[in-house]
């Protein structure tokens, strides 16, 4: 079932956002995090479940909504179950923080 489109949308603003403010070009979160942030209406059991996050990953129609917003997912794709998610800028955002940081 691809990502309900609102409340994904505004986490990807906001994960944007974060990293920008925060200087940082990826941050990680837990899913009970992921979660509260983003006011999702995943169950936990989905969220720490590998193959939510393959498609999100592999940016699949549907499911490339974080990707629209500039954010990149990954994550130890050997663990039994997903207790974290790396997100990350993706190139041109990236590019552009550089250029900020640079600028300072």
């Amino acid at each position: 079932m691809p990502l309900d489109k609102k409340c994904w949308v505004d986490y990807g603003i906001t994960l944007r956002k974060r990293m920008f403010q925060e200087r940082k070009f990826d941050i990680t979160i837990s899913i009970e995090e992921i979660k509260s942030e983003s006011n999702t209406k995943e169950t936990l059991t989905r969220l720490g479940k590998q193959s939510f996050w393959d498609s999100i990953r592999e940016v699949k129609p549907g499911w490339d909504i974080l990707f629209h917003q500039g954010v990149l997912t990954d994550f130890d794709d050997s663990a039994e179950k997903i207790s974290q998610v790396t997100f990350r800028l993706e190139t041109s955002r990236r590019q552009h923080l550089e250029r900020i940081i640079e600028a300072q």
